[in-house]
């Protein structure tokens, strides 16, 4: 139940983002736009959001959500409709504006769904490093070489 609010408010994003570019510039139908927002939402959000993003830092979340969100949007376009090459710079634009989006979404994704995420620990509970410090007899090289003589 915690990734419904979630699932929701990408959709409806990522909805009103498709359906500005996409039937604007490469003249898509409005069901066309729905399977392509319903199907990267669902993929997007499992993949990038679910598994990537716990694991490693916003910076590379966004970029692997750039690279799958241009893709994925790209290759429905081209399948839903019949254009041989107008189809990606819309795509492209479009999948930048969510990547945008995407930004804030990790933000809220990691106060409100992934609580024990490592940007949320405080530098308090950073376990400390134990350093070691290692002596030797000489002070310097040319010492040891006026011992041997």
């Amino acid at each position: 139940m915690k990734h419904f609010m979630p699932i929701l408010i990408k959709f409806i994003a990522s909805f009103l983002i498709l359906s500005f570019f996409l039937n604007q510039f490469a003249e898509i139908s409005f069901l066309d736009i729905l399977l392509t927002t319903v199907i990267l939402v669902t993929l997007s959000y499992f993949v990038v959001d679910d598994i990537v993003l716990p694991r490693t830092n916003y910076t590379i979340a966004a970029v692997f959500d750039f690279a799958f969100n241009f893709a994925a949007i790209a290759f429905m376009v081209y399948i839903l409709t019949n254009l041989s090459g107008g189809f990606l710079l819309p795509s492209a634009i479009a999948a930048l504006t969510i990547t945008v989006f995407e930004v804030f979404f990790h933000l809220y994704l990691v106060k409100s769904v992934f609580p024990d995420h490592p940007r949320k620990q405080s530098k308090r509970e950073a376990q400390s490093m134990e350093l070691q410090t290692e002596f030797s007899e000489e002070l310097s090289v040319h010492e040891k070489k006026k011992r041997e003589d």
